[in-house]
């Protein structure tokens, strides 16, 4: 491409789009060119604070304007399937929140707007910009563990010291489940925590979910328990989500946190931080041979992954490659949640090949 910098527009400038804005403070690539918001005193804000003069109330008007090359939607999740076909259409490279979409259905509307287009697409998913989780890949595929043999994710949601408080809007739509697909345990912050277990250990065949209470859509459970198995070898991994609103968690953001542990033939690594910071441990640890390693000379600041991972988005524009997630890699994430909710409703396993099936059959 030129030199000239590609222009960008936010479509969505909630409070989540700040982090997102980090990647246009020193971006030799690109600029945030213009956002769109239905909220005027939004887009005031948002304007002000991040120097962007061009902003809309509808975003057809941002994606009819020739000087964008490129969107980032963040918006509800009832939104991503119509604003991503349309954004395509429109010949905009799309970098789109996660999670990709709320039924497996949507995901193969919008891979196949995805191949049909010359645009790039991705799914933004932060944890997999996040480097300690980058330092534990890296790890496993140098084999530093050995062979992969299991996967446990802990995740807690409990009442952040210092963080964010959610705003009014963001609670609005994630309570209606039209717009959420609720079970936010496992579809919302659950996309981070499937995605990162696919990228570790490859993509999941089953999945049995537990919870106690049961719970709906819209009253969450206390605690989920999911395990699976992955669809490479033997490798098995368990998923557990608590909510415990009297914990505090030391946090800058939302208040909870999760950790994450991959065993091997030869070793383990622990990833032990990520939204916020309740255990105050080195943020990598692995042990093999006997000897343990901790790794603390690292950018944990969750910021960090939303600058990198946007930083990734317009290099790959300009470089003509492909960033994490494309949309069948997308969909496979997307298919290990759906699953889990599934079996949560059912009490039975769910397998994820006849899951994608009984969606196409409808």
């Amino acid at each position: 491409m030129a030199s000239e910098q590609l222009r960008v527009g936010f479509i969505g400038a909630g409070q989540i789009a700040t982090l997102h804005a980090l990647a246009y403070e020193d971006n030799r690539d690109a600029t945030l060119h213009a956002i769109a918001d239905q909220d005027a005193d939004v887009r005031a804000a948002r304007g002000a604070e991040w120097g962007v003069g061009v902003a809309y109330a509808d975003y057809r008007e941002l994606l009819g304007n020739p000087d964008i090359d490129a969107v980032e939607i963040i918006l509800p999740h009832h939104l991503h399937l119509p604003v991503t076909l349309e954004a395509l259409a429109a010949g905009k490279h799309v970098s789109l929140q996660k999670p990709m979409c709320l039924s497996l259905g949507e995901a193969d509307q919008i891979i196949a707007a995805a191949e049909g287009s010359d645009r790039l697409f991705r799914v933004f998913e932060n944890f997999r910009s996040y480097e300690p989780y980058r330092l534990a890949k890296k790890l496993i595929d140098q084999g530093e563990i050995g062979d992969p043999l299991s996967l446990r994710m802990k995740n807690i949601s409990g009442r952040g010291v210092g963080g964010w408080s959610q705003t009014t809007n963001a609670r609005a739509w994630r309570s209606d489940t039209e717009r959420s697909g609720g079970y936010l345990s496992i579809l919302d912050h659950g996309y981070h925590m499937a995605s990162i277990a696919t990228h570790l250990m490859g993509h999941v065949e089953s999945v049995h979910t537990l919870s106690t209470p049961k719970g709906d859509s819209v009253v969450p459970a206390t605690q989920e328990m999911i395990t699976f198995r992955f669809a490479e070898g033997d490798r098995l991994g368990s998923w557990e989500t608590v909510r415990a609103p009297e914990l505090l968690v030391r946090t800058k953001y939302y208040g909870g946190d999760e950790w994450v542990e991959v065993t091997g033939t030869r070793g383990v690594v622990w990833v032990n931080r990520c939204s916020g910071d309740l255990l105050g441990i080195p943020p990598v640890t692995l042990y093999r041979d006997g000897e343990l390693r901790q790794f603390s000379d690292l950018d944990t600041d969750w910021d960090a992954s939303f600058r990198d991972g946007g930083m990734e988005f317009t290099r790959a524009i300009v470089d003509g490659t492909q960033p994490d997630l494309d949309a069948t890699e997308a969909k496979a994430v997307l298919a290990f949640c759906l699953a889990a909710v599934e079996s949560k409703q059912t009490g039975r396993t769910t397998l994820l090949a006849e899951l994608d099936q009984e969606e196409t059959k409808a």
